[in-house]
């Protein structure tokens, strides 16, 4: 690893963070402003899906559910005799076999604070070419090209009853089981078998920059579980009335309503993520806005880290309230009546402890008793 400080043209690397401050301030509000509506989407599309959708079994008559939204789940057939890799001579029954081609390359992090940006630079394995031409710092060269490429193989006839899935709900069937190495009966020139890869590299422990390794994952699920749209024998997206597309592919056989909690959880998780992911942006983004300042009061001894500190305080607080703002009337526009009774219940409980305070005032605190004046 070796770490390298840019100390040039730093008043033109002041005036870029200003920039890029400001737009990460306003990228961060759009994204919270966005993820608030996309979040009353959801909420209207799966609430619209727990009212219409009609759970059947896999051995159901197509023609009888024709154009409905439709839930089913059960043991699946891949019909097709195995999927394999040409290339390397492996294959494996599944609905889906994925190749994946890694490669050891420099990979480049900045790091910018007052006085300039540092750039590090780390090998790692890598799915796909780092472009290290736009690095910052010569000498930590990357391949251009390489001699293989990830790929993944979909099975084309998957069956569940008297249904088959569409090839994009079979896109959606996770490869995360790894297949043996070992089982690939065409190996190339100057590669090899080492554990669970294919590889170029001498020494997996110790590999060098433009070593490959190649390894292979498939989709090893027994039951599937979906909610879409049946049309003859397959199925298609389901579009609510808000516009949001339906095509949920899970793994093992779920009810209606398990598929649906697990869409609003993830609906929820994803909700918060992009609420923090904004709140960030605008922190940063303000941050970067105010470094010309912080960076000239840095240089007073000891009331500079004093200053600093405080400015970071209160950019965390605007950035707070910022957020909540956004938030709040991002709600105002897309859920106007619950937001209204909210704020009318809001307002109720004030008006309730403000009559209670007023016909039960607090009592003042007790006296302690006066003592007597002694006499001697």
């Amino acid at each position: 690893m070796a770490n390298f400080s840019s100390g040039s043209n730093k008043k033109g690397g002041l005036f870029a963070g200003v920039l890029v401050g400001i737009l990460m301030v306003i990228i961060g509000t759009v994204l919270l402003w966005w993820n608030e509506g996309n979040n009353v989407r959801n909420i209207k599309t799966t609430d619209e899906i727990e009212k219409s959708v009609v759970e059947i079994t896999p051995e159901e008559n197509p023609d009888e559910v024709a154009g409905q939204l439709v839930a089913v789940g059960g043991k699946f057939v891949v019909e097709d005799v195995s999927l394999s890799d040409k290339t390397f001579g492996i294959s494996a029954h599944t609905a889906v076999l994925t190749r994946v081609v890694e490669v050891y390359q420099w990979e480049e992090e900045s790091h910018s604070d007052d006085d300039g940006t540092t750039y590090t630079y780390k090998k790692v394995w890598h799915e796909g070419l780092i472009d290290s031409s736009n690095f910052s710092r010569s000498g930590h060269d990357n391949p251009t090209s390489v001699a293989y490429e990830s790929e993944s193989e979909y099975a084309e006839t998957v069956t569940l009853g008297n249904f088959h899935l569409s090839s994009a709900q079979i896109q959606k069937m996770d490869a995360e089981k790894s297949l043996s190495a070992a089982e690939a009966k065409k190996i190339p020139k100057k590669y090899s078998v080492a554990g669970n890869y294919v590889t170029n590299s001498a020494d997996l422990d110790s590999p060098e920059i433009g070593d490959v390794r190649i390894s292979w994952k498939y989709n090893d699920w027994k039951e599937v579980s979906l909610i879409a749209q049946a049309t003859g024998t397959t199925f298609v997206s389901w579009t609510s009335a808000v516009g949001k597309k339906v095509n949920w592919v899970t793994e093992g056989t779920k009810t209606s309503a398990e598929m649906i909690q697990d869409m609003r959880t993830q609906d929820k998780i994803m909700k918060w993520l992009l609420r923090l992911l904004g709140f960030i942006l605008i922190f940063t983004g303000y941050m970067s806005f105010i470094s010309p300042l912080t960076k000239l009061v840095g240089y007073i001894p000891i009331l500079g880290n004093v200053v600093n500190f405080t400015f970071g305080l209160i950019i965390l607080l605007l950035s707070l309230i910022q957020s909540l703002l956004v938030i709040i009337v991002a709600w105002f526009r897309f859920r106007p009546l619950l937001s209204i009774c909210l704020l009318v219940v809001a307002a109720g409980i004030g008006v309730l402890i403000y009559v209670l305070k007023k016909k039960h005032p607090t009592p003042p605190p007790a006296q302690p008793p006066v003592q007597p004046a002694q006499t001697v």
